[in-house]
């Protein structure tokens, strides 16, 4: 048995471990508390907008759906499903135990979402969301959540080329700023799937951490809303830094296609950390820094820098990251730190201007 905020979860056997584990039935991976932390709030907001009825699609354990109906306030149906059929059973001891009043399904998650609609789904694969993401838009109402995950990261990050090409359909980034090249990618694709069905994808907030990636958002139905998004896909190129392109324009050496908007709704941020006040979470210090990051983000343009791969460029030592940002806003430029490397600057500032700074420490030092 473990304990996670209000939840007790039988688990066949426990193993403490970093990264995305080993796939079994009634699988459990501890590193995953944090977003299930994340997930309760954005439940909370999604359950004060509106949203009633919630599936946790691929369950596991059922510690997710578990925990949205015990912590979770308000009006609201919870359902639960895993295909596997030890899993389901796992399900079974785990909902009896805690109490709660759900719906348990044992069915492959295409099928459940072709007899089902929701408000809000959460879609938490082992690997790549791919093969399951076209089959969201069957289960979804005209204005539904979503929350998705990846662990297929070293291949949306660039590390496996050709696979992301192949299942993505996209180019991943080289040099700085693979980790958010790779959620936006993700992102691109999750944006031009649901385009496909006539569906407007809004991210809530995105995230990188570990060994995954995790998308919270909003789809709305209508052709507008779809053009909308699919407005906000685009390409990402190098030209003494980090510059963007609209989906419908071609350049050499592009990444992408890959979301070029923002990443994260900031209205939406502050309401959740104001329901954090409220909940009892075990993770309030942690997913408070990764939300001060998340506002400090959103005026900040795509992609970043990073410190280490900057000095060794102009052979010099890394400054510090605050005196660096410092600088560039005293040049008139916007800067700031990001969730995804915390040796790492986001700017709108050129390349050329950014390695200045660099040099200028040099030669501070050499004094």
């Amino acid at each position: 048995m473990i304990e996670e905020g209000r939840a007790k979860i039988f688990l066949e056997d426990f193993t403490s471990f970093r990264g995305p584990g080993k796939k079994k039935p009634g699988f459990y991976n501890p590193s995953f508390s944090l977003d299930r932390d994340i997930q309760l709030l954005f439940c909370q907001y999604a359950v004060n907008n509106g949203a009633r009825k919630i599936l946790d699609s691929m369950a596991a354990t059922g510690i997710r759906g578990i925990r949205m109906a015990k912590e979770v306030e308000g009006e609201k149906e919870v359902e639960i499903n895993d295909v596997n059929p030890k899993s389901y059973e796992i399900i079974r001891k785990n909902v009896e135990i805690n109490g709660v009043e759900v719906k348990i399904f044992n069915k492959n998650i295409c099928s459940l979402l072709q007899e089902r609609k929701y408000d809000y789904i959460d879609l938490d694969p082992y690997g790549s969301p791919i093969p399951f993401i076209p089959c969201l838009f069957s289960g979804m109402k005209k204005r539904s959540y979503v929350s998705i995950s990846a662990t297929d990261t070293a291949t949306l990050c660039g590390a496996n080329r050709r696979t992301c090409i192949r299942k993505y359909h996209a180019i991943p980034v080289e040099g700085h700023a693979r980790k958010e090249g790779g959620l936006r990618i993700l992102m691109g694709y999750i944006a031009r799937q649901a385009s496909s069905y006539d569906y407007g994808f809004i991210p809530i907030l995105s995230y990188s951490r570990g060994h995954y990636f995790r998308i919270y958002g909003l789809m709305e139905k209508g052709a507008r809303k779809a053009e909308e998004s699919m407005a906000k896909v685009g390409w990402i190129y190098w030209d003494d830094g980090w510059k963007s392109l609209p989906f419908e324009r071609t350049i050499e050496k592009a990444y992408g296609p890959m979301w070029i908007g923002r990443l994260h709704d900031i209205s939406s941020i502050k309401k959740m950390e104001k329901l954090m006040n409220k909940m009892k979470l075990g993770n309030e210090r942690n997913i408070g820094i990764l939300f001060s990051y998340f506002k400090k983000e959103f005026f900040l343009p795509p992609m970043y820098y990073e410190s280490n791969i900057i000095a060794s460029q102009v052979k010099g030592k890394q400054p510090k990251i605050e005196k660096l940002i410092y600088r560039l806003k005293n040049s008139g430029y916007q800067a700031g730190r990001c969730h995804f490397a915390f040796n790492a600057i986001k700017s709108n500032a050129p390349y050329s201007e950014i390695k200045k700074l660099y040099k200028r420490e040099k030669k501070d030092d050499a004094k």
